[in-house]
C-alpha cells in the first residue's frame, strides 16, 4: 500500500500511564521504527526517526530514564522479541522495591512502520498481532500501552473484540491496571506519513499533544485520555482530503481501577515555550533546524504550555487577521511567554505543507507513478553547410530540423525518474546546380532511442513548477536520401547509419492538475559522427528547444505505510 497515492503508515503502538502522586512509578519503553517492509512495499523516510521523537519526548516529558528505554531502528523479528524480553525479565526484578514493598511500573511500547492486517511487517518477516498480544500480556507490568502507527493497525483490536470507536472517556476516579491499545489507523485503512510534516501523521499530533498541546485543563499534564483525543480529531482533520482518506485512530482499552493515566508532566520540563491566553489560531513551532516540533489551533482564553528542549525555536500562527510570526530563545530552567504583542505580521502565512499526504485533488506526488509525454521539437545544427556560389548556381542548404517523439517517466523517487525516450527529425540539405542542366537534392532524417534520468533539484511533490535537469544515452539512427537528374542520367541512393550519442538537457513541468501538465525544454544532441556523410556532413550534433504535453497515472508510494 501507499500518502494517496498512499505512503501508508501502518502501526502505531504506545503505553504508558500515570498515577497518583503518592505512588512511585517505574516506567519502562520499547520504541521501534522499520522504514523497510520487504521487497514489495515502498520504503519509507520517517518511520526511524517517529520512532526517535517518540522516545526523546518520552524521556524528556513522560518520566521514562534512558536506561530504562531500548530504541529499535529497522528490527528483526528476533531482535524485537529479545528486547521485549529482556523489559519482561527487568520489569519482573523491580517489581518491589529493596526493602520488599510493592512498586508500581508500567510499560510502554510504540512501533512506527509496514503492517498488515495479520502484524507488524519487519523487512521481509511479520511480527502476528496475537505475537505481540502475548509478549505485552507477559510483561508483568500494572499497565501495558502499545501504540501503533501503520496501516491496518487497527486489526489488533479485533482479537479481544476492540473497534474503533470515538475518543473514550478516562476513569477520573486513582490506581489503574490492564492495558491499552492504541492504533493509527483502523483495521481497513491506510496510515499516512507527509513530508510537509517531516513524519507520520499521527505520531506528528500525538507527539505535539504529549508536549502540551492536548493538555485541555491547563494542569500541566497531558492524560492518555487528551492525548489520544487531540490526535484523534487531528489526525482525522489533517487526513480527511488525503488521497488516501480520512484516517481514524482506534484503540482497545482494558483499564480498570481509580486514577488517571498521566503520559507526560509539562511541568517538569527543563524549558517550555508559553502561547498566551490572548493569542488564538492555528499556530506552528519549529526549532533551529525548521523541524516542525508542535502544531496544534490555539484557544483563546487559555494559555497554553509547550514541554521543549532548550534551543532557538520559530513561532508562527495564522489569526484571523492575517499571518505573524516570532522568534525565541528558551534557555534551561526557563519560560519564554509568547503572545500577539510580540509577534510581527508576515507578508505570506507560512502554514505548514503537509506534503504529498494531504493534498487535496490537484497536483499530486509523482514518486511511483507513470508518465508519457508527446513531444515538438525543433534543432538547430552546427552550421557546417553554407551557401556556396559555383559557376551558374547556388548550392542551398537547410540546417533546422523539424520534429517530435515520445517519453515514457517512471518516477522511483518523487525527484527522480526513469527515461525513456523515442523521437525523430527531418533535416533537409537541398542543393541546386545548373552547371551542364542537371540538378541533385539530399535529405536526412534523425531517430533516436534514448534511455537515462530526469532529475527534479526541488523535493515538493505537489509543486505546481518545478525544473529539472536529464541526462540520457542510446543510438541514433541516421537515414539519407541523394537524387540526381540530368545528364548523363539519373541515381537515387539511400543510406541508414546508426551511431551512439548523449542528450542533456533542462527544462520547466507546469502542472494542469493531478494528471496533466506543460512542459518546455532545451538540450544538446550529441551523437558520434557517422561513418559516412548523410546529406553532406557526418556531423548532426545539435541545439534543441520543444515543448510538451503529458499525462500522469497510478497512484505512488509516498506517504503511505502499507
Amino acid at each position: 500500500m501507499t500518502t494517496l497515492r498512499l505512503l501508508t503508515t501502518c502501526a502505531l503502538v504506545l503505553g504508558v500511564a500515570g498515577t497518583s502522586g503518592a505512588d512511585v512509578v517505574h516506567r519502562y519503553a520499547l520504541v521501534a521504527g522499520a522504514n523497510q517492509g520487504g521487497r514489495d512495499r515502498p520504503t519509507l523516510r520517517f518511520a526511524v526517526s517517529d520512532a526517535a521523537r517518540f522516545a526523546t519526548v518520552l524521556q524528556e516529558l513522560g518520566g521514562v530514564e534512558e536506561r530504562d528505554t531500548i530504541l529499535l531502528e529497522q528490527p528483526s523479528v528476533g531482535e524485537l522479541e529479545k528486547a521485549l524480553e529482556t523489559l519482561r525479565a527487568r520489569t519482573e526484578a523491580d517489581r518491589r522495591d529493596p526493602a520488599g514493598a510493592p512498586r508500581r511500573t508500567e510499560f510502554l511500547f510504540y512501533y512506527s512502520g509496514h503492517a498488515d492486517e495479520k502484524g507488524l511487517l519487519l523487512g521481509d518477516d511479520r511480527y502476528s498481532y496475537r505475537s505481540l498480544r502475548d509478549h505485552m500480556d507477559a510483561v508483568p507490568a500494572d499497565v501495558r500501552i502499545a501504540v501503533l502507527d501503520a496501516c491496518a493497525s487497527g486489526a489488533i483490536t479485533r482479537l479481544k473484540g476492540g473497534k474503533r470507536r470515538p475518543p473514550f472517556l478516562a476513569d477520573e476516579s486513582s490506581e489503574m491496571r490492564g492495558h491499552a491499545f492504541l492504533t493509527s489507523s483502523s483495521e481497513d485503512e491506510v496510515a499516512q506519513e507527509s513530508e510537509g510534516l517531516g513524519g507520520s501523521f499521527f505520531t506528528h499530533y500525538l507527539t505535539s499533544g504529549l508536549r502540551g498541546a492536548a493538555d485541555v485543563s491547563g494542569e500541566g499534564k497531558v492524560t492518555l485520555n487528551e492525548a489520544y483525543q487531540f490526535a484523534f480529531h487531528e489526525t482525522l482533520g489533517g487526513t480527511v482530503d488525503t488521497r488516501g482518506g480520512a484516517q481514524h485512530p482506534a484503540y482497545d482499552i482494558q483499564l480498570s481501577g481509580t486514577g488517571d493515566v498521566v503520559m507526560t508532566d509539562i511541568r517538569q520540563t527543563s524549558a517550555g515555550l508559553v502561547l498566551s491566553e490572548s493569542l488564538t489560531g492555528r499556530c506552528f513551532v519549529r526549532n533551529s533546524r525548521d523541524e516542525l516540533v508542535v502544531e496544534l489551533q490555539k484557544p483563546r482564553g487559555r494559555a497554553v504550555q509547550l514541554g521543549l528542549e532548550p534551543g532557538a525555536y520559530r513561532v508562527q500562527c495564522d489569526l484571523q487577521s492575517g499571518g505573524v510570526a516570532t522568534t525565541a530563545e528558551v534557555a534551561e530552567g526557563a519560560q519564554v511567554v509568547v503572545g500577539p504583542d510580540r509577534m510581527a505580521a508576515t507578508e505570506r502565512q507560512e502554514t505548514v505543507s503537509r506534503g504529498a499526504s494531504d493534498t487535496p485533488p490537484g497536483p499530486r506526488p509523482l514518486d511511483g507513478r507513470n508518465r508519457i509525454d508527446v513531444r515538438w521539437t525543433i534543432s538547430r545544427y552546427r552550421d557546417s553547410w553554407a551557401s556556396v556560389s559555383q559557376p551558374g548556381g547556388i548550392v542551398d542548404t537547410s540546417v533546422s530540423g523539424f520534429g517530435g517523439g515520445l517519453d515514457y517517466h517512471r518516477w522511483f523517487r518523487e525527484n527522480l525518474a526513469l527515461t525513456i525516450s523515442a523521437s525523430g527529425r527531418a533535416v533537409d540539405a537541398t542543393t541546386y546546380v545548373d552547371v551542364g542542366g542537371g540538378t541533385g537534392s539530399e535529405s536526412t532524417a534523425i531517430s533516436s532511442v534514448l534511455a537515462g534520468i530526469r532529475w527534479y533539484p526541488t523535493r515538493r511533490p505537489t509543486a505546481s513548477v518545478r525544473p529539472w535537469l536529464s541526462a540520457m544515452v542510446g543510438p541514433y539512427i541516421g537515414s539519407g536520401t541523394s537524387t540526381s537528374s540530368g545528364l548523363p542520367g539519373s541515381s537515387v541512393k539511400t543510406q541508414v547509419l546508426a551511431v551512439p550519442g548523449a542528450y542533456l538537457g533542462a527544462g520547466v513541468d507546469f502542472r494542469l492538475g493531478g494528471h496533466f501538465m506543460l512542459g518546455i525544454s532545451v538540450g544538446a544532441d550529441l551523437p558520434a559522427d557517422f561513418s559516412e556523410e548523410l546529406a553532406g556532413t557526418k556531423n548532426y550534433r545539435a541545439f534543441q528547444m520543444g515543448m510538451s504535453f503529458g499525462w500522469a497515472w497510478g497512484k505512488g508510494h509516498e506517504g503511505v505505510r502499507s
